[in-house]
């Protein structure tokens, strides 16, 4: 498989995963965050749909996702994350509290290379750039996920 390949196919793995988290019975900040990872999976599968080829390129429709995802990301979901907050159902690690630097690198980086995608699309890069940008973006999600999710 080309590696273009593997990291769509990762990517829609990762977007699949909001569709099978199980909110119910979430309430209170477990919800707002598992109601923003949903969002944000929402959009990393709508570009990853027209990356690959499934649903038709639109730059401007990708811009927007990199804005919905980036809004989702950085300080926005650190403040989803206070100390303690495993009630279930939430799926987060109590390793985010003990590594919480690497945590907030993660959603950092997130919202970097969200903001990056959006740039990328907006200024009418061509789909191989705006496919890199991607590429990085669903690699943070991956990474975060591996470290700081609780596989159910």
């Amino acid at each position: 498989m080309k590696p273009s390949h593997v990291l769509w196919t990762i990517a829609a793995g990762i977007a699949g995963l909001g569709a099978a988290w199980a909110h119910g019975g979430a309430t209170g900040i477990v919800k707002e965050r598992m109601d923003a990872m949903t969002e944000i999976s929402r959009n990393v599968k709508l570009v990853g749909q027209m990356l690959k080829g499934n649903a038709a390129y639109d730059g401007v429709e990708i811009a927007r996702a990199g804005q919905a995802i980036a809004t989702h990301a950085g300080d926005a979901m650190i403040k989803l994350f206070p100390e303690g907050s495993l009630k279930a159902p939430s799926e987060a690690s109590p390793s985010i509290w003990n590594e919480w630097t690497q945590f907030s690198g993660y959603a950092d980086s997130l919202q970097t290379s969200a903001q990056s995608l959006k740039g990328l699309a907006e200024q009418g890069a061509d789909q191989k750039a705006v496919a890199a940008a991607f590429g990085k973006m669903a690699g943070t999600c991956k990474a975060c996920h591996e470290a700081f999710r609780i596989k159910k």
